[in-house]
């Protein structure tokens, strides 16, 4: 089993609003769950998910996401601050627009949205000997 951290910004729809989830995020990380993968959402201390539905299906865990944790798992960031200083056991996946030609990439890999990151994790999992 692997586990998948994903940050609460990067699954709903205009973040500044945090006001409805992205469809196809949503159902992008049901494949997950039903490939046997941990979902963790990560949130903000004090701040409730939005919307209220993750909360049937999704671990919530408020702060942090393990430097270094015990067994591979994957982090979805719409933060490129946020990969900097991980472990090889966490392979960090950026969401969203890329950092200008010129910045430093700290994260793993990047992608378009949670639907392609989830796609991502998924054909590397199935390469995993």
């Amino acid at each position: 089993m692997t586990t998948v951290y994903v940050d609460h910004d990067a699954i709903v729809e205009g973040a500044r609003s945090a006001s409805r989830p992205d469809e196809g995020s949503l159902r992008s990380l049901g494949f997950l769950l039903e490939a046997g993968h941990e979902v963790i959402l990560v949130v903000e201390p004090g701040h409730e998910p939005r919307p209220a539905p993750i909360r049937d299906w999704a671990t919530i865990g408020v702060g942090n996401v393990p430097l270094r944790p015990d067994h591979p798992s994957w982090y979805l960031t719409t933060e490129v601050d946020r990969c900097r200083g991980r472990s090889a056991h966490l392979r960090t996946v950026l969401i969203g627009l890329s950092p200008a030609a010129a910045a430093i990439h700290r994260c793993d890999t990047l992608a378009r949205d949670v639907p392609a990151a989830v796609l991502e994790i998924l054909a590397a999992e199935a390469m995993r000997p």
